[in-house]
């Protein structure tokens, strides 16, 4: 029987990244996705400019409500970009109402990267992170995200013993599994590590470095991370998927100049039916 997931974070309208993107990769994967919109933008932050915002908090208690009502229970609640404070505890209620009794909380805290936070978030919104991060069953941080929740100075290049402690730090704080993406410990070579507090296991895999940033690469690896462990997947062939799919995802973009909000991820998914 396939596992039924929601998503809450916002809708980029243009742009490939959070819900347009967590969707159809989850869906892809034989996972069954709900969504609970944080706010709805006309484009996504980068690079764009003149984007609007729609927030969405007043309507998300009444969509939870509702399905309180109906008694729908889900196996994972999977947050994302998170622009109001107000939502966090949302999230917490969520857990509590919507959850299956053995089902995961999984938070990739989408708000920062390259060392800096998102346009328009702040301080509350790290706060806010940080508070459901201590709820969760599995974190998927970049570098600068893991900086944020620790309060730690951001590091670009750490090395195999600082990824082990800030990994253990983030997992002190509350989830059992801590994937720390963006982590390269030689040239042309990054992936993500993982860490498992129950097993004691650490797990890795680097993946070919291709010299080109693209939005929304983020979303699309914890989905794929997600999909693949609700699917009862290792965590070790988790990672190899995700790394390889974003490798795959980037090829096959490279060589539309016109085409740099986001990766061609559609074309990825088909290739793999």
């Amino acid at each position: 029987m396939s596992k039924k997931i929601v998503s809450v974070q916002d809708i980029s309208c243009y742009g490939q990244c959070s819900l347009t993107v967590a969707q159809p990769v989850l869906s892809a994967y034989g996972i069954e996705t709900a969504i609970l919109p944080s706010a709805i933008l006309s484009t996504h932050t980068g690079g764009f400019t003149g984007f609007t915002v729609h927030d969405l908090t007043e309507e998300m208690p009444k969509i939870i409500k509702h399905w309180e009502d109906e008694k729908i229970k889900f196996d994972a609640i999977y947050t994302g970009y998170i622009g109001d404070i107000r939502q966090f505890d949302m999230v917490k209620d969520m857990k509590k109402t919507l959850l299956k009794e053995d089902g995961q909380l999984i938070v990739d805290p989408a708000m920062a990267d390259y060392g800096k936070l998102y346009v328009a978030l702040n301080e509350d919104i790290v706060k806010g992170m940080r508070s459901i991060t201590r709820e969760a069953d599995i974190v998927l941080p970049n570098l600068t995200e893991a900086a944020f929740l620790l309060d730690i100075p951001y590091n670009e290049n750490p090395n195999e013993e600082e990824v082990s402690s800030i990994l253990k730090g983030l997992t002190d704080m509350g989830p059992e599994t801590a994937v720390l993406t963006g982590v390269s410990y030689e040239e042309g070579k990054i992936g993500a590590v993982a860490y498992n507090k129950k097993t004691g296991e650490t797990t890795s895999y680097f993946a070919t470095k291709i010299e080109r940033n693209y939005h929304g690469t983020g979303d699309i690896f914890s989905s794929v991370i997600i999909a693949n462990l609700m699917n009862g997947q290792s965590l070790q062939t988790a990672l190899e998927d995700a790394c390889e799919f974003i490798v795959k995802c980037i090829k096959q973009t490279l060589d539309d100049d016109t085409h740099g909000y986001g990766v061609k991820f559609e074309e990825v998914l088909a290739a793999r039916r």
